[in-house]
């Protein structure tokens, strides 16, 4: 079991969520996020918010351009 646990975390690389409102950005699992960015997920439609309030994870840098891009513009 312990393994597999190292191996998910080696495969989460980035979650987009809310914090405190706002949309932002965990690495690596860690406790804090390491971004928290000035806009409201209340800002984006209704089902962005749903993803965003579960959280949205990511394993490329790619995806995390493309969907920030999304929700920031």
């Amino acid at each position: 079991m312990r393994y597999r646990q190292f191996y998910l975390t080696l495969l989460l690389a980035f979650l987009i969520g809310n914090h405190k409102g706002f949309i932002a950005l965990w690495r690596d699992n860690a406790g804090d996020p390491s971004i928290v960015f000035p806009y409201s997920v209340a800002s984006l439609p209704l089902q962005d918010q749903q993803l965003v309030n579960k959280g949205i994870y990511l394993q490329s840098e790619e995806e995390l351009h493309r969907l920030l891009e999304d929700y920031l513009s």
